[in-house]
């Protein structure tokens, strides 16, 4: 994979900025409430809602602010670790896995194209990304910190909100 500096940073609970070589590209809310939890995301001036949807609320869907899907994911088998993710007329994979810690990567024609995860620097955990130029999409990036913040938040606590991220 290919070095592209990108990162999120906590701005209040709940709520990220995403800066791709320091230059904001958008922002994420997550917003959880009894019954559901959803993001709201604004990516380069553009308004989506990122929601759970299906009868177990095990799918996720992104939608623009005309409730067009843009991106939709579900598993192809019932009990399978790996999601199918629907983007522009693409079939991409999520894959989840221990890389030693969690991490999150997406798969286009068994290429890995982005990747979200944790690993230990230094005796401490940090977050990793790291993207190819084939990932043209920052609605993915925004799709796996949904996934990863509450895992990042869990292991780092408090240190969230000086989190360094980068890409290998």
């Amino acid at each position: 994979m290919d070095s592209n500096f990108k990162n999120w940073k906590q701005t209040a609970l709940g709520k990220y900025s995403f800066y791709k070589q320091e230059q904001k590209i958008g922002e994420l809310e997550i917003q959880t409430t009894l019954f559901q939890r959803k993001a709201i995301i604004d990516l380069e001036n553009q308004k989506y809602t990122l929601k759970h949807t299906g009868f177990w609320k095990s799918n996720i869907e992104i939608v623009d602010e005309k409730d067009n899907v843009i991106l939709k994911t579900y598993t192809e088998k019932r009990y399978s670790n790996t999601r199918i993710i629907a983007l522009e007329g693409k079939k991409l994979q999520l894959i989840i896995r221990n890389n030693p810690l969690a991490e999150y990567a997406i798969v286009e024609d068994n290429h890995e194209i982005l990747a979200y995860g944790l690993e230990v620097k230094e005796g401490k955990a940090v977050v990793r990304i790291q993207t190819s130029i084939q990932n043209q999409s920052y609605l993915l990036d925004c799709y796996l910190w949904y996934l990863l913040a509450p895992i990042a938040q869990e292991q780092l606590g408090n240190d969230l909100d000086t989190l360094l991220l980068f890409t290998a």
